[in-house]
């Protein structure tokens, strides 16, 4: 694996824990989803000129239908 696709993973996987930990710890996944876009968005606004913000933007609602969600298994 290129060092590049390491990295993006090793970040992916530590967002996962600290979001599985918010849902354990506040119990409303619309609370924390809807925190952890609006930082995220936040996040491209101070770092993307507003054409590569628009850009970013229009490629995200372009490839929502795409994005799956989470597989939640529960022991009984």
């Amino acid at each position: 694996m290129a060092k590049r696709d390491q990295k993006l993973k090793d970040i992916y996987d530590d967002f996962l824990d600290f979001l599985m930990r918010k849902l354990l710890q506040y119990e409303d996944t619309q609370m924390v989803a809807s925190t952890m876009i609006a930082q995220a968005l936040r996040l491209y606004k101070s770092t993307l000129t507003e054409q590569e913000y628009k850009d970013m933007m229009r490629v995200v609602i372009k490839t929502s239908k795409t994005i799956k969600p989470f597989v939640i298994k529960t022991l009984h």
